[in-house]
């Protein structure tokens, strides 16, 4: 009888083991989206430079990178810079449109991060009561999708982008059919 409690003890300990080892090689951050492989939320917002207001349904026929941002987020500024970069890329691209959403926000803190940091000449919606931020499921910042011509949410990058990104991951998906 003592024997066999050893070996129960044995292999709970052996079980637990297995389970950290292959805990460790799952990556915190990666929290998939149900909304990949799904169509986008539609959305009709208003925008942060009082232009007229941002429709989702507008973008259709052209992929399209949503990045959600705010003036209060650390990381968003370090990838802001990438952003600006990715935006002159891509300009001259008919089938690639970006735009920006800048939640959880100010009018005044939104305006302040684009005129401190450059604006990246693409449109931001102004989504202060995280109403868009909540039907796309976005939980921190900053959080990036790509939607494909036909609307369906193809990839979602949760950190900032950075240098190669878009040859490395969206280039690739853009790549293949939708």
């Amino acid at each position: 009888m003592k024997n066999l409690w050893k070996v129960i003890l044995l292999s709970v300990v052996v079980i637990i083991l297995v389970l950290f080892a292959l805990g460790l090689e799952n990556d915190p951050r990666n929290i998939p989206s149900p909304l990949v492989g799904r169509p986008a939320p539609l959305f009709s917002a208003p925008a942060l430079d009082d232009g007229p207001p941002i429709v989702m349904e507008s973008f259709r026929g052209r992929w399209l990178l949503v990045n959600f941002w705010g003036s209060w987020c650390g990381s968003c500024v370090r990838e802001h810079s990438y952003l600006i970069e990715l935006a002159r890329k891509t300009a001259k691209r008919n089938d690639f449109v970006m735009i920006g959403v800048d939640f959880k926000d100010t009018k005044e803190g939104g305006r302040s991060f684009l005129a401190s940091l450059g604006n990246p000449g693409y449109r931001h919606v102004f989504d202060p009561d995280q109403k868009v931020a909540i039907d796309w499921g976005v939980y921190g910042a900053p959080e990036t999708y790509l939607v494909d011509p036909t609307g369906i949410v193809r990839y979602k990058q949760v950190g900032p982008l950075y240098d190669g990104w878009f040859e490395q991951i969206a280039l690739p998906i853009m790549e293949k059919k939708p």
